[in-house]
């Protein structure tokens, strides 16, 4: 299969799983308010249940708001492109794991392997980072080794 391919298949996979994480979150937040309308206003200034109701929907509206901001970013990346050193929108095989840089999703798993979804915050890429096809870093005390840039 080409590379190319398989870094759209991942891009893909990252996607659905963000727009999963959208979806938990906006379900959340509707069911807590909905839950908070059937209560009704507050019953008196020490009505603590309808506060609590209110802060874990804005609880989960920043997890959306923050989910909605990666969906964005991670949209805008063209899986079409290949890099020569690991940068942003790079799936970087090394002799321990394979990684795509994107946003922090943990592992995808597709019928080409194993990859691990992670930002550019991300220690393990701080280590990699402009590196090329045969350097080698020690992250944790382990030798990585780049293999291929995809």
């Amino acid at each position: 299969m080409e590379l190319i391919e398989i870094k759209r298949n991942v891009h893909q996979k990252c996607i659905e799983k963000q727009n999963e994480l959208l979806e938990n979150a906006k379900a959340a937040m509707d069911e807590i308010q909905r839950a908070a309308n059937e209560y009704g206003p507050p019953r008196d200034r020490y009505d603590s249940f309808r506060a609590q109701l209110l802060r874990k929907r804005d609880l989960h509206a920043e997890q959306y708001e923050k989910a909605f901001k990666e969906m964005d970013f991670l949209q805008k990346l063209k899986p079409e492109n290949q890099n020569k050193e690991v940068t942003i929108n790079t799936i970087v095989i090394t002799s321990k794991q394979k990684f795509y840089v994107s946003i922090g999703l943990g592992k995808i798993v597709l019928p080409e392997g194993e990859f691990f979804a992670i930002s550019p915050q991300a220690p393990i890429y701080q280590s990699l980072k402009e590196k090329t096809i045969g350097d080698s870093v020690v992250f944790n005390g382990q030798k990585i080794t780049i293999l291929d840039l995809i």
